[in-house]
């Protein structure tokens, strides 16, 4: 069971690792965990108790054959009550298995909300939001109390009566095969061994209810894991999809057209106003442009399309004149990096997070690239330098720091094609010219796109 659970948590992580962006905007990282851990869990319960009631089953059929090899009627007698355990246990599942699936989901709900709460801590102890997100969290627990009570209340409702019925089929052995003894019909040696074989039947009654109400929730969940499973991801290689190997530089978008997937209809067509709508650009190979325009203009979206992040709706992206398309997603990858206004670290050292993108990197050139994005002095104050290990996110850096180590983890790859995607708008503009000195010279050659609200920053182009 435990392997299984195993392979399966690999699996669902594996499938998560294809799905494209527009899965991760429309579903909450809560819920993704939950389904991923908590479901997971429930069926490797199931699974545990798999063999035991394998064993209890067959200890029946071996238990059964053997009465009815002794008296065929008081055979029957004994098992008279298993009809009335398959409608209850028929009864119990119609019960269980949608106050299985609400419940699962409302811990998803719990888990959402104490993720949010636990990563967005800074913005809810900055605003003294605290009793408001626990009354949230509260409302959430609330919901599951009620949903998790009812499985509880269904679950005593029924499994006493499944419990009991075996029971009374021992009453209906000693009334019946007392009778017989009395007659003369049966012996008393035989009588007793019935008795015994009634305790091993009894066994899988009283499993019954256990195992059918795991099994409802097992189902639940899985439900709930096939509903990732099923996810097919938006942007995937074409069939015939090539590499991109010797990479110049020249970038264009030629009419492009595009809205987000949250705006797009089941028939994957655009229902709102698109974000970018005949779109036009140029890079020529070792061009440095800035893309400049007001918040919300879609500068941001440019470099998630050139990176297909999305694909467009309409029109094209090139890269050395190759559709964007019809080429290999970790080729061109690989060929166009950016660097986000969004710096996200690993809990791990700052080698390990500069080294990301080439982990065998030797230390002298995660150390260069420390240097190049004006990193280096900080690292060289911490404790343990480029082994001091960041704190979840890298909060434990400042914003300007956090941006200088993303910096540095993409100058590391050498891209042919640089994205700087407002990446020193954390940075003081003193540092940032340093680094723009710095990033001059590693920018020689190289396609670069500027995205900017600084005029220090445009100045780069």
């Amino acid at each position: 069971a435990c392997r299984i659970e195993t392979d399966l948590r690999s699996h669902v992580y594996r499938h998560l690792t294809r799905l494209s962006f527009s899965f991760y905007d429309r579903v909450a990282a809560g819920e993704v965990i939950s389904r991923a851990n908590s479901d997971i869990r429930s069926i490797q319960l199931l699974l545990a108790f798999g063999p035991l009631a394998a064993l209890s089953m067959a200890s029946f059929t071996m238990a059964l054959a053997f009465m009815l090899s002794i008296h065929v009627p008081l055979a029957l007698v004994t098992v008279s009550t298993m009809p009335f355990v398959y409608v209850l246990g028929q009864k119990l599942r119609d019960r269980v298995f949608p106050l299985s699936w609400v419940t699962q989901g409302r811990m998803a709900e719990v888990a959402m909300v104490v993720d949010e709460n636990v990563n967005g801590t800074r913005v809810v102890k900055s605003f003294a939001a605290e009793p408001a997100q626990i009354a949230v969290l509260a409302l959430a627990a609330e919901r599951l109390r009620w949903s998790a009570t009812a499985l509880i209340e269904a679950r005593a409702r029924f499994n006493p009566v499944i419990e009991a019925l075996p029971r009374l089929g021992m009453a209906l052995v000693l009334l019946y095969g007392g009778h017989l003894v009395i007659d003369g019909q049966l012996g008393v040696g035989a009588l007793l061994a019935f008795s015994g074989y009634v305790t091993m039947i009894a066994m899988p009654f009283r499993m019954f209810g256990f195992v059918l109400l795991q099994a409802q929730r097992a189902a639940a969940s899985s439900m709930r894991i096939y509903e990732i499973l099923d996810e097919e991801p938006d942007v995937v290689d074409r069939p015939g999809a090539h590499d991109l190997h010797t990479v110049r530089g020249r970038v264009e978008f030629r009419d492009v057209r595009f809205a987000y997937p949250a705006t797009r209809t089941s028939d994957d067509e655009s229902t709102g106003l698109p974000v970018l709508n005949g779109f036009d650009l140029v890079v020529a190979p070792g061009e440095t442009v800035a893309l400049v325009g007001r918040t919300g203009c879609g500068k941001s979206t440019v470099a998630r399309l050139l990176s297909r992040f999305y694909d467009v709706d309409a029109g094209h992206v090139l890269v050395d004149g190759h559709d964007v398309r019809d080429l290999t997603l970790s080729s061109l990858r690989t060929a166009v990096n950016q660097v986000p206004d969004e710096a996200f670290l690993f809990s791990e050292s700052i080698h390990d997070n500069v080294a990301f993108g080439r982990p065998k990197a030797h230390r002298t050139e995660v150390e260069a690239a420390l240097a190049v994005a004006r990193a280096s002095d900080f690292v060289a104050d911490l404790d343990d330098g480029a082994d001091e290990v960041v704190g979840e996110r890298g909060y434990t850096l400042s914003g300007g720091q956090r941006q200088r180590i993303a910096l540095a983890r993409t100058i590391l790859v050498d891209p042919p094609i640089l994205v700087l995607d407002d990446a020193t708008s954390a940075i003081d503009v003193r540092t940032e010219e340093e680094i723009h000195r710095r990033l001059a010279e590693a920018m020689v050659g190289r396609t670069t796109l500027v995205i900017a609200h600084r005029l220090s920053t445009i100045a780069l182009a």
